[in-house]
């Protein structure tokens, strides 16, 4: 923040958010995945795994990703789009024949749009296997889950060390695009952050904690907005 100021040669910089914690409170209800977390009791016990709304996964990934779900024992929500025919051409996957049958009862694939901030909001969801992209990242802090992360790309990789070794509410399984993960790896990784209070769970709820208290009133975004508001509103005064 201070180098932003310093760049711009004035003091109107504001830090505002996290502004996930409004659309948490206001979450879409009545989904059929919604109403399938439902039925569990144990909470922060189901992983939920997605790449965004735009990244496929290659043959390949697609099959290391489902066998680490299906040796971690781990109850989880995957979003696998379904690749157009040229795509699966050009190499992309889908998930593998037999999977959904093996993991029965305790997993679900999702293969259109899923309401990403109502599942990581749901009390039984407590890890998030994420690209890192910063949407994705700023939902998941707001919900105080755990992320497991396989960064692709752009600021992704960022993203991961931040949370990694800087915040220690991740943990890094996989990087780069045409990656492929090591399936028992993931298996290990995904058993030991989603098995009681990981140190990593811990710390992303408290991450979640310290955004509640920023927005709250008297807390430091809360202040923000409101010395953004004054500072429109000398604009406007000074423009009239």
């Amino acid at each position: 923040m201070d180098h932003i100021r310093a760049e711009l040669g004035h003091s109107r910089v504001y830090a505002v958010g996290p502004l996930g914690l409004s659309r948490a409170e206001n979450s879409s209800t009545g989904s059929e995945v919604l109403s399938w977390l439902d039925a569990f009791e144990e909470e922060g016990s189901v992983l939920y795994v997605c790449f965004g709304s735009q990244k496929l996964l290659k043959k390949k990934q697609m099959e290391a990703l489902a066998l680490g779900l299906e040796r971690s024992e781990t109850r989880f929500v995957w979003v696998a789009p379904t690749p157009s025919k040229e795509q699966m051409e050009e190499g992309y996957g889908l998930v593998p024949d037999g999977f959904l049958d093996r993991v029965s009862g305790r997993g679900m694939v999702v293969t259109g749009w899923a309401p990403q901030v109502a599942i990581l909001n749901h009390r039984v969801v407590g890890g998030f296997v994420s690209h890192c992209g910063w949407n994705s990242v700023s939902e998941a802090m707001v919900s105080g889950v755990v992320i497991v992360g396989w960064p692709m790309e752009a600021d992704q990789f960022l993203n991961a060390r931040l949370l990694v070794e800087e915040r220690g509410v991740a943990v890094r399984v996989c990087e780069g695009a045409d990656s492929v993960p090591d399936s028992n790896e993931l298996s290990r990784v995904v058993k030991r952050v989603m098995s009681g209070e990981s140190p990593e769970k811990r710390r992303a709820k408290l991450m979640r904690d310290e955004g509640v208290r920023a927005v709250s009133e008297g807390g430091d975004s809360s202040m923000e907005v409101d010395r953004l508001v004054e500072a429109l509103v000398q604009l406007g005064d000074n423009q009239g």
